[in-house]
């Protein structure tokens, strides 16, 4: 239990004043008392308290209300208790941090575990109905996507001029994949394969190559067109979200990839590359 629970009194107490009028109440109010909590020790505890599944198993893991409609506003200020929770939220960070880890973030959606992997993150459940509030000091998996996308959206297009011959043969590679598998896989082209300059997709890697479902373009990064094996890898990877609309190593990216990676295989065989192979570096 909470070390703070002895100490409630915003909730109607039933006539024989052994216990509250409404449970549910109750918790609302413990939601109450944790949004004020700043010590960083203290929120540790309750995050161990309200991870799913509990770190610590109480009777806050499984019963504690912290959403806006149940704990309202604070009557002093007319602030809604979430907001202290805002306000607080170097402590709740601090203490998120020392619990998970850095690379740890708020699950919103299992949809995204995928994607937040792949950006170098870890995704923790919390109890549904603290979730929201402590979305507010903590980021969540939403975030970071939304955070990368918004890094993505910076890549600069390199004309073919201005490459390298190295990098220039290898955009030919795979330009020559993207062209000869694709309607091997799936009606729809794609419209061009870029040289890029592509910001990280975030703190923690590097992106080598870009796929743009709304206008079908491929983009690759200066650094994987350096060498031929990386060229094809990321060929294989952007190709497989055109072909199959998937997110990050969703499972039906991945069968693609593996797809993909094999007609590549098959019509090396058949020599179908070897004029675009001769420059390359592997």
């Amino acid at each position: 239990r909470s070390p703070f629970s002895y100490n409630l009194w915003g909730f109607a107490m039933a006539p024989d004043r052994h216990g509250p009028k409404d449970e549910s109440e109750m918790w609302a109010d413990v939601g109450r008392l944790w949004c004020c909590v700043t010590r960083v020790e203290f929120l540790r505890t309750f995050l161990r308290m309200v991870h799913f599944p509990p770190v610590t198993d109480s009777d806050e893991s499984y019963n504690l209300n912290m959403s806006d409609w149940a704990m309202g506003r604070e009557p002093k200020t007319g602030k809604f208790y979430s907001e202290f929770v805002k306000d607080n939220a170097r402590a709740w960070r601090e203490a998120w941090k020392m619990e998970f880890g850095e690379d740890a973030v708020i699950r919103t959606s299992d949809r995204w575990d995928n994607m937040v992997q792949h950006l170098g993150y870890t995704p923790h459940s919390l109890h549904f109905a603290v979730k929201d509030v402590l979305a507010l000091a903590i980021t969540t998996d939403k975030d970071l996507i939304d955070a990368s996308a918004e890094r993505l959206r910076e890549a600069e297009v390199i004309p073919d001029a201005r490459l390298t011959p190295k990098q220039l043969a290898h955009l030919h590679l795979g330009r020559a994949i993207v062209r000869e598998i694709t309607p091997l896989i799936t009606g729809r082209t794609v419209r061009a394969v870029y040289a890029s300059i592509i910001p990280p997709a975030s703190d923690r890697v590097r992106t080598a190559g870009m796929y743009n479902r709304a206008t079908t373009e491929i983009f690759l990064d200066l650094a994987t067109l350096e060498r031929g094996h990386t060229t094809v890898d990321a060929v294989v990877h952007e190709l497989a979200h055109h072909t199959s609309q998937a997110e990050d190593l969703e499972d039906k990216h991945s069968r693609h990839m593996t797809m993909i990676a094999g007609e590549v295989v098959r019509l090396t065989h058949l020599k179908t590359f070897d004029e675009v192979m001769k420059e390359a570096t592997w």
